[in-house]
């Protein structure tokens, strides 16, 4: 049995193969200084990977331009869409090469919907797997990881993988169709700014506006307060 387990942090991967390992983790670092680590653990064959956050992002499909609505997105590797991401194709590289020796497949991401949504790209695209088990971990004691581990849970969570990839698609859907159509507004003037709204930044601006609405609304209403003052007392006029 061969197990590949999926971090999302370096540092995470250490600490899992440390505290795992029956004797001592083996350290390997490739050519393109990628890192990895092989264990054994009650005569199980372990290799920690990690993912160095997210290694997918959503694309356009069909490109009509710079133009909007655009509705047909997918994921795809990250370093081919964003220049930034370069430095993750290597990483990929690595996953996708050892993930054909293994037979079982365990996401120790974050415990969260990136963490989750992380996870689950990694395994359905670069593991070819539709599924994977799930270590739950709090901190990186070797404590709470071993119970993570002996405790796996045989699916991913799915709710939080849902969430989390919903969030990605609303902000193209909601974030992009608006920012271009806002950009591209101003363009019509003869005038251009990148202008920007997200699935946050919306609702929002909107509230922002309705509450300043209501103060330029408002109305003040002049009224006069009477304090009589004598030596011995002072009061004030109260209207019956």
């Amino acid at each position: 049995m061969v197990e590949l387990i999926i971090s999302e942090k370096p540092s995470a991967a250490q600490k899992i193969a440390e505290a795992l390992a029956d004797t001592k983790p083996e350290k390997h670092t490739s050519e393109d200084k990628v890192t990895y680590y092989t264990l054994k653990h009650k005569n199980k064959t372990i290799y920690v990977v990690c993912a160095v956050g997210h290694l997918y992002t959503l694309k356009e499909t069909k490109k009509h331009g710079w133009t909007y609505p655009v509705y047909d997105i997918d994921w795809e590797e990250s370093h081919k869409v964003r220049k930034s991401s370069e430095f993750t194709k290597k990483y990929l590289d690595k996953i996708k090469e050892i993930s054909t020796k293994a037979d079982k497949f365990i996401v120790a991401t974050d415990l969260d919907t990136e963490g989750e949504v992380i996870g689950l790209n990694v395994v359905r695209y670069a593991c070819n797997q539709k599924d994977a088990c799930r270590m739950k971990f709090s901190t990186l004691t070797k404590e709470d990881l071993i119970e993570s581990y002996e405790k796996l849970s045989k699916h991913l969570d799915w709710g939080l993988a849902n969430a989390g990839e919903t969030r990605h698609i609303l902000d193209w859907l909601w974030g992009i169709n608006t920012s271009r159509a806002l950009t591209l507004a101003v363009k019509t003037t003869g005038s251009f700014k990148l202008l920007s709204a997200g699935r946050v930044q919306g609702p929002a601006l909107n509230l922002i506006v309705l509450r300043e609405k209501e103060i330029q609304k408002f109305k003040s209403d002049p009224y006069w307060e009477i304090e009589l003052i004598t030596p011995e007392f002072s009061a004030w006029h109260k209207k019956d």
